[in-house]
C-alpha cells in the first residue's frame, strides 16, 4: 500500500494477503484480507519514555485502521474510476500507463501512504510497479441467470479520502467543499465477464454502468456529542456558501448535471439542515444543478416504503435524461478498450444526516428503477419483466445492497446499517426495527465514549496528522482529578447496587432495611451522575488527540470557585506542586485568624 513515517523512521505498510472477490471484464478483482505494518529500515532514532509509548500507540492505531476487511484492488483495473472515467482516461493518456498515473484522485484511498512511492517511480519507472491505488468501501460480484442468458450484477461502492472520518467528528463540508462520508456507488451489468454467455452474439463483451453519490450536507455543520441521545446541533449557513459552490461546481465538472435528493425531516431536529441545503441550493446559480427536498421518514414513516416511489416518480425525467454508460469490446480481446455506445450525463446525489440508512434505501430503489431499464434495453427483459418475476434474481440484489449498506455504515458509524430488513426482503419487519434499535444503542455509546480514537486511526492513515518527532506527545490525559474522582464514585454505586441485589439486607429485596439501602445508593448515584453531566462531560467523552476539534468544550473544574491549595499540593503534577509556594498557601489558608 505504501510507506508511512512515524518518530522511529519509515514503515512499509504491505497488503500480506489476498482473495478473490470477483471481477470486472477480464480483470480479477481482490480483497486484502492481511496488511501488515513491517519497519523499513535500521531504526533513524532510538525511542524512550514518553516517545516509545506514542510509537507504540501510532503502531497500534495504523493497525487497527488497517484491520478492516474492506480494502479493494486489482493488478490490471483502476478500480478508483468508473467504466465511463476510465474510457475518458484511456482517451487522454493512452492504455498502458501506470494504473496510479490514471487513478482518480478522490479515490485513491492510499494515496498518502504511496506519495513516497510516486516520487521514486518519477525518476526510476520501474517502481511504478509497487504503486498499486487501493479503494475502500465494498464490492460485490455475483452471477445473474435469466433465461439462458447469463451475465455478472457487480457493485462497487468507492469512499472519498479527502474528508473521511467518524459519524459525529466528520459532518459537512470542508473549506475546500470536500463533504464527509463522501462515496461513489456504481453498478454494472457485466456481460464482458468470463461467464457470460447469451443466445444473442450482440450481448457479447457488453458493459452497463450507472453511478450515483453521496455526501454530507455540504454545509458547516457539526452534531457536538454530550453525553445525551441528541447531540447539540451547530449549523453555521452564512459561513457555508463558498464551501457549498465549491463542492456542486467539483460534482458538476466530474458528473456533468447533478440532482440533490435531500432525505432528512422537514421538521423539528433536522430542519434547520433541510432549510439550510434549500437557502444554499436556491443562490447556487447554476443550469446543471437540481434540488429536490423528500421528507423520508413522514413520507414512508408508519411501514409505508412503497412511498418511495413517489421519489423515484419525480426524479424520474432526470433518470431518463441522464441515462447509463455503455460500452462494447470486442470478445476476442476483452483487455483491450472498447467502443463507448452511450454515456452518462448526470448523476443524483442523495444523503440524510448520516448519508447511511435513509440513503441506502433510496439508492438501492433507483439502482433497481436503472436495472430494469438496462435489461430492457439490451432485449433481456421484455417490457412486461420486472425484478419481482425473478425470485433469485430479486433475493441476491436485496442482499447485495443490504451488504453494501453495512460496509459503508461500518466505516462512518461503527455498526451495521438500518433498515435493512427493508432492503433484504422488500418490506419493514418487527425483527428489523429491533435490530434497529440494537444498532441505535450501539452508535450512541461508539458516538460518544469510543469513536475519539477511531477517528485517530483514520487521521493517522490518510495523512491528515503526521507524527513528528520532538513535538509534545498528543496522548496526554486532561482529565481533572475530580472527574476521576467521579467515575470511581459511579463505580463504587454500581458495585453496591449489585450488592443490594444478589445479597440483599434481611433475605430478601423487598425488606425494609434492603430498600432503604438500595434507595440511598440510587439517590447517590443519581447525584454524581447530575454532577457529571452538569460539569464534567467534556472530560468523560471520547475526543480525537491527533487533530484538533473545534467544537470540543473546554475542560472545567467542579470547584473552581474554591481554592484548596493544601490539597492540589498533594494531588497535582510535580510542576504544578513547584509553583505552590509557602507565601501562597498561607495566604489562601490563613492561619493568624481567629475563630469567632
Amino acid at each position: 500500500m505504501g510507506v508511512i513515517s512515524l518518530l522511529r523512521g519509515p514503515y512499509l505498510v504491505l497488503i500480506t494477503g489476498r482473495e478473490v472477490v470477483g471481477s470486472i471484464g477480464s480483470s480479477t478483482v481482490y480483497r486484502a484480507s492481511e496488511i501488515r505494518v513491517v519497519k523499513a529500515a535500521a531504526e533513524s532514532r532510538v525511542l524512550s519514555g514518553t516517545d516509545a509509548f506514542d510509537e507504540a500507540t501510532y503502531l497500534r492505531l495504523l493497525d487497527s485502521a488497517l484491520a478492516v476487511s474492506s480494502f479493494y484492488f486489482s493488478y490490471d483495473m483502476d478500480l478508483t474510476s468508473s467504466l465511463e472515467r476510465q474510457q475518458q482516461k484511456r482517451q487522454g493518456v493512452g492504455s498502458n500507463a501506470a494504473l496510479y498515473k490514471t487513478a482518480n484522485d478522490e479515490f485513491f484511498f492510499n494515496k498518502y501512504l504511496a506519495e513516497p512511492l510516486i516520487a521514486i517511480a518519477a525518476s526510476s519507472p520501474s517502481a511504478s510497479a509497487f504503486v498499486l491505488p487501493v479503494i475502500h468501501g465494498f464490492f460485490e460480484c455475483r452471477q445473474v441467470m435469466v433465461r439462458g442468458t447469463a451475465f455478472n450484477y457487480v457493485l462497487v461502492t468507492r469512499r472519498g479520502r479527502k474528508r473521511q472520518g467518524t459519524r459525529y467528528f466528520s459532518r459537512g463540508a470542508d473549506e475546500e467543499g470536500n463533504v464527509s462520508n463522501f462515496a461513489e456507488t456504481e453498478q454494472i451489468v457485466d456481460f464482458a465477464a468470463p461467464n457470460a454467455s447469451s443466445t444473442n452474439p450482440d450481448l457479447a463483451g457488453t458493459q452497463m454502468s450507472y453511478v450515483q453519490v453521496r455526501g454530507s450536507i455540504p454545509v458547516d455543520w457539526a452534531q457536538i456529542i454530550n453525553m445525551r441521545y441528541v447531540p447539540k446541533l451547530n449549523v453555521a449557513v452564512d459561513e457555508s456558501r463558498e464551501r457549498f459552490n465549491k463542492h456542486m461546481t467539483r460534482l458538476i465538472s466530474m458528473y456533468n448535471d447533478v440532482v440533490a435528493v435531500n432525505l432528512v425531516n422537514k421538521a423539528k431536529y433536522e430542519k434547520p439542515m433541510g432549510d439550510a441545503f434549500a437557502k444554499l441550493s436556491q443562490e447556487f446559480k447554476s443550469p446543471h444543478y437540481h434540488y429536490t427536498h423528500f421528507d423520508f421518514h413522514k413520507e414512508c414513516g408508519k411501514m409505508r416504503w412503497s412511498r418511495i416511489g413517489l421519489l423515484l416518480d419525480e426524479l424520474a425525467g432526470f433518470t431518463a435524461k441522464f441515462g447509463y454508460f455503455k460500452i462494447k469490446h470486442d470478445p476476442r480481446a476483452l483487455s483491450q478498450a472498447g467502443e463507448p455506445l452511450q454515456l452518462q450525463v448526470g448523476v443524483v446525489r442523495s444523503n440524510c444526516m448520516d448519508c447511511l440508512d435513509r440513503t441506502n434505501v433510496f439508492q438501492s430503489e433507483l439502482a433497481r428503477v436503472v436495472l430494469v431499464k438496462q435489461l430492457r434495453d439490451v432485449g433481456v427483459f421484455t417490457d412486461a419483466d420486472a425484478i419481482a418475476n425473478f425470485t433469485s434474481m430479486r433475493s441476491m440484489l436485496n442482499n447485495v445492497w443490504a451488504d453494501n449498506a453495512d460496509a459503508v455504515s461500518c466505516a462512518y458509524s461503527g455498526t451495521g446499517a438500518l433498515k435493512t430488513d427493508f432492503t433484504r426482503t422488500g418490506q419493514r419487519t418487527k425483527a428489523g426495527a429491533l435490530k434497529d434499535g440494537r444498532n441505535s444503542v450501539e452508535r450512541y455509546i461508539r458516538g460518544n465514549f469510543l469513536d475519539g480514537e477511531r477517528q485517530d486511526t483514520i487521521d493517522l492513515l490518510l495523512g491528515t496528522f503526521k507524527a513528528t518527532p520532538g513535538v509534545p506527545s498528543p496522548f496526554v490525559d486532561d482529565q481533572t482529578i475530580e472527574s476521576k474522582t467521579l467515575v470511581g464514585a459511579v463505580y463504587v454505586c454500581l458495585f453496591m447496587l449489585a450488592y443490594a441485589f444478589f445479597y440483599p439486607r434481611g433475605g430478601h429485596w423487598f425488606c425494609l432495611s434492603n430498600f432503604v439501602f438500595t434507595a440511598s445508593w440510587v439517590l447517590v448515584l443519581a447525584l454524581v451522575a447530575g454532577t457529571v453531566m452538569k460539569s464534567h462531560t467534556a472530560e468523560l467523552l471520547n475526543w480525537p488527540k491527533l487533530t484538533a476539534y473545534p467544537y470540543r468544550p473546554a475542560i472545567m473544574r467542579a470547584n473552581s470557585a474554591i481554592s484548596l491549595p493544601v490539597l492540589d499540593r498533594l494531588l497535582s503534577s510535580p510542576a504544578a506542586k513547584a509553583s505552590l509556594r509557602n507565601d501562597e498557601i498561607k495566604k489562601s489558608w490563613p492561619t493568624d485568624k481567629k475563630l469567632a
